[in-house]
Formats: structure tokens, sequence, C-alpha cells
């Protein structure tokens, strides 16, 4: 559907939409007063530095400064242009959106079968659960998961399902249901070389629901010895990006905000397990190594990760991998070291949810990891062997954030390998010192250069009070205002007065410029400018307008300086800058 969404629909959506409720989804948000505060889901940190306004229905960090309305969190977060944003948050609230023509408006491209691609979804993942569980097709998938040791509570709570083996079943079953065979062609859920043939059949399927518990897409596993991959997933969707998507995390959230610790599995039954087990904090990636997007989710929820990967080459190679990639989250990260079995759904059978809860009690941490590692692969005494390790262990220190952990490391190193600590920091030191040269950030990011004053501080005062604007914009004008940025952002209010909507959300929408945006909500967020704030105003708009008086007489002055008559208009001329400057000094006079 191609058009413009109403500014009724927006504003709709803003007053719709509860802030705290949406940000409570992607970090742990707790009430100090009127506002919520939490860890910022936009930078690595540990002390909550991030607010959520209820009323004014907007948050700011005041560590890094981001700041905005519900419409910008979820562009920031989701990576969605600002119609769909709107579009998405409209759909949460069962919004209907209108459309219209001119300004203030916003133009929307939108694929209008995405809400149809859910609820296929979610009806087929239902279907396949049936069939798993009530129809003799599923028996054997049915039968496999019990081995497994997966109770019937658990295989309903994760949904489980099965696909039955007829590879057109599927295709037939949804035209039967008048979804035309256009719109199956955008699911997923067929080849694309051969539409008619669904993707899963004959297989255990696994729903993947996204952070409201919706079902996006599927993860297949093959059954017995079947040809074909042990495991698929659905492609990349429009709604379903497996790099920003986490298994389970639906189920685990609550856990992971009440322990502060997530566990990080290998796969699915991994996750199943440690749930049934009642260790419900425990999420895995989806089909590819851990992203640097998959921690931002973790990141305002989790301060600890254990990671709990397979025992083998690959597990151990992933473990390491993501070791470095959770440190420079600022993780504190810990290794679960399973024996006795390869994964925890074998553990569970084997010894039970008592051991499985020990060895998640036991977890080392992870320099202690992998200087145990390092003392395998170079177990001799010699220098080279030494030296090796020691430089493979330095990518690690690398990534901690504090400086104290580097010490300590460096010093845990020095006692592992039996050498002296002042040669290990030495090495380390000369090392990365050549990095920190060549990875040292320079140039501008494109945003304006703000720096604060009288005039930059009033027009914040007013845009934090928007009841505020007539009477600035009856006293002053774009001229009197000398601060670029002052100037810029009055002409954004008079912009969002002209449409109708003098508020934080509009001005945030009009204001584009990043550095601007984050004055704004900084302002917003602060105490800065409650209380008395008319008499701050007034004071603030005398400031301004004799400002502007001397400027201009200064300007006059300079005029009637360098003017030497020679005509009558010349002295005419004269003497209309000379009575103008007499009335502006006795207007400063007044002030």
């Amino acid at each position: 559907m191609a058009g413009f969404i109403s500014k009724d629909t927006i504003e709709k959506v803003r007053e719709s939409t509860d802030i705290v409720s949406l940000i409570g989804d992607y970090t742990n948000l707790s009430r100090r007063g009127s506002q919520y505060w939490g860890c910022c889901p936009f930078h690595n940190e540990k002390t909550p530095s991030f607010t959520v306004d209820p009323v004014k229905k907007f948050y700011h960090c005041f560590g890094c400064g981001v700041g905005g309305d519900s419409i910008k969190f979820v562009m920031e977060m989701e990576s969605l242009s600002y119609p769909d944003a709107i579009s998405e948050l409209a759909r949460k609230a069962s919004i209907e959106i209108t459309y219209e023509v001119g300004s203030g408006s916003v133009k929307i491209e939108r694929d209008s079968d995405l809400d149809t691609v859910r609820e296929v979804y979610d009806r087929i993942a239902s279907t396949f659960h049936f069939f798993l569980t009530q129809n003799q097709m599923g028996r054997e998938a049915l039968e496999y998961l019990r081995e497994r040791g997966l109770s019937d509570e658990t295989i309903s709570k994760f949904k489980l399902g099965y696909a039955p083996p007829d590879r057109t079943w599927l295709k037939n079953f949804l035209l039967q249901k008048n979804y035309s065979k256009e719109f199956l062609l955008k699911t997923g859920l067929f080849s694309k070389n051969h539409p008619d043939i669904a993707l899963f059949s004959g297989r255990v399927i696994f729903p993947i629901f996204d952070r409201k518990g919706e079902a996006v897409a599927f993860g297949g596993r093959i059954l017995g010895n079947a040809e074909g991959p042990k495991y698929i997933n659905s492609p990349e969707l429009p709604h379903y990006k497996k790099r920003e998507t986490l298994y389970a995390f639906n189920f685990a959230k609550k856990s992971i905000q009440q322990k502060k610790t997530v566990i990080l599995c290998e796969g699915y039954m991994d996750v199943i397990a440690y749930h049934q087990c009642g260790i419900t904090n425990a999420v895995a990636p989806l089909g590819t190594s851990l992203t640097e997007q998959q921690l931002k989710i973790l990141q305002g929820f989790a301060d600890t990760v254990l990671l709990s990967f397979d025992s083998d080459g690959a597990g151990q190679e992933a473990t390491k991998r993501a070791i470095l990639m959770c440190r420079e989250f600022n993780f504190t990260t810990k290794i679960i070291r399973l024996s006795g079995a390869k994964d925890p759904a074998e553990i569970m059978i084997k010894f039970g949810p008592e051991v499985l809860t020990k060895y998640v009690e036991n977890a080392i941490l992870d320099s202690d990891f992998l200087l145990s590692k390092l003392k395998e692969s170079y177990p001799s005494d010699s220098p080279d062997d030494k030296t090796k390790a020691a430089l493979a262990f330095f990518s690690y220190v690398d990534s901690l954030r504090s400086d104290i952990q580097k010490e300590a490391s460096l010093e845990q190193l020095a006692q592992s390998f039996n050498l002296a600590p002042e040669a290990v920091k030495r090495d380390f030191n000369n090392r990365s010192g050549a990095r920190g040269r060549l990875n040292a950030k320079t140039g501008q990011n494109g945003t304006k250069q703000v720096k604060p004053n009288a005039e930059l501080r009033a027009v914040l005062a007013v845009i934090s009070n928007p009841d505020e604007y007539q009477k600035m914009r009856r006293e002053l004008t774009s001229d009197d205002f000398e601060d670029p940025v002052a100037r810029e952002l009055f002409l954004n209010l008079e912009e969002c007065y002209s449409k109708g909507e003098v508020s934080l959300s509009a001005m945030l929408v009009q204001s584009q410029d990043e550095e601007i945006q984050r004055q704004i909500t900084g302002a917003s967020a602060s105490d800065e400018f409650h209380g008395d704030i008319a008499k701050y105003i007034d004071d603030s708009i005398m400031l301004i307008k004799r400002k502007a008086l001397v400027r201009k007489r200064e300007k006059l002055s300079e005029r009637i300086k360098n003017l030497h008559p020679s005509t009558s208009d010349d002295e005419n001329l004269l003497q209309e800058l000379l009575l103008e400057k007499m009335q502006i000094d006795k207007n400063l006079r007044q002030r």
C-alpha cells in the first residue's frame, strides 16, 4: 500500500504506546519517583544512566546522549524507517492506519502482506504442534522427543511440532485457506527453485518466537537416518532476522532480568533441556555464530553470561570467539563445563536436573578456561611455547574494558606460565600500544557542534514546556538569536506550530541532527527546566532581546562611523540611523 500516514494516526500511535512496556522488552527498567531507569540498550554500561518518562513518553540516556519517543526507539532498535516504525507500533496497538495527502503527513510504502505472513506462521505452528501431539503421523517424532527426555509439558510450552513428510501438503493446505500462490512465495515456507515444495517436511519442528511470543520462523530437525541436513532453518524474512533473534528469549527474559545472568547455548535442545530442569534463563543463537546484535538484546537484562557450547573442537572455538565478544560488551563471562555427556539434554537424562544445576553453579571464569586451554596447546616449558601462549592470551586482555581487569589477567598469565609479570606487561603494552595507535578514531561524525549558552537553554526550556512557546513567539523572531543552533530550534518550533503540533515528539522529528536531538531529550529528562519555568523563560526572553538590541546598536554605530555624507540622501540616511540608534539606547535604558 502506498500513501501518506495521517497525522492523526501518528498521534494515536504515540499516545497509545506504553513506552515503559515497549522499552522494557529491551532493557530492565525500575521505577524511581516518576521515572523509570535502566541500563542503556544503545551502549555498554553497568550503572544505569538511561531514563524513561511515562508522562512525556520519551527516553534519554545521560551516558551516550541518545533520546527520543517510542517511534524513534523502534527505529533505532529494529533498524526500521520512520514510517515502518509507525506501522509496527500501530500493528501492536491494533490501530488502523489512515492516509492523507498534505503537509505533516508521512509517506509510506509498505508490504500489506507482512501482517498476513505473521498470521500464517502462527497458524502453521499450531498445525505442526497438532500433528506432533494429536496425529498418528507425528508418533515417531513424539517418541524421539520423549526419548530425549522432554516432558509433554515442555513440548507444549515450546509448541514443538512435526511437519508431514508429504512435501506438497503444506501448499495445498494453505491454498485451501484462501491464501494466493503469489502470497505464499513471500512466506519463506517453500523452496525458491520449487515453489510447490515445502521447506519443512518429515522433521521435528521448533517454532522460533519473537520477544512477544509470536511464531516468526521455524527450525526443523531430521528424524532417524533420513537424507538431508540434520537441521534446516527459515530464511531471512522482513519480520525475522537471524542475527537479531535469540531462541527462547520470550521464555527466558523474566528469569534473565531477575538473575542478571543469561546462559548462551548452542542449539534448541540445549535450551529446552535447561528450561525443563528449572534453569529458565537459557537462550541460543540461531544457526549462526553469536552476533553483536544478539548481545545488544541481552545488554539491558544481564551483566553475566554463562557459555554452554559443545565440548567438541567446533564448540570450543565458538566458546573462545564468544568470550571475546561478551567481554567487548562488558559482560562478566563464565564457562559451564559439562562432563559425562556431550550436551545438557544428555546430562538431564543420565544424571537428572540436580547435576545440570550443579554444573551451572560451578561455572568457571573465562580467564581460567582460556589459560587451561593454552596450557593444553603449549605444554612445554620452552620460551617459544610461552611466547605463543602469551600472544594468544593478549587478545582476551584486549577485550577487557577495565584496566584493573587487564592488569589482573596479565598477572594471572604470568603465574600460569611461570613468567616475570613485568616482562608480560611490557610485551603486552608494546603490542597493544601499536594497535591502539592504529585503531585511534579521528575526524568528525558530521553532527553539529553544540555549545551550551543562554539562548540555547531558553529554547530548550520552551521545548521541555511547550505551553510557553506562544509567549516566546510573541516576543522574539529568529533574527533575535545569535547562536545558530538556538535559531534553528526556534525555527523548528515555528514549523511544528504551523502544523498544529508543538511537542517533544514533533520537535524530535523536525530536528534531524543527532546532536540536537540529544540536547532536546537531555534537557527534557533533566530537572533543569522544572519549577518556576515561566519566570525563567521571561528572564531569558528579556536577555535575548537585550543582546539582540546591543548587536543591532553595534552594527548601527559601525555604519554611522563609516558613513561620510556627501549628498542630501546621505544626510537623510545619517539622520535616520542616528534616530534609530537613539531609540535603541532608550529601549536599553528601560531594560
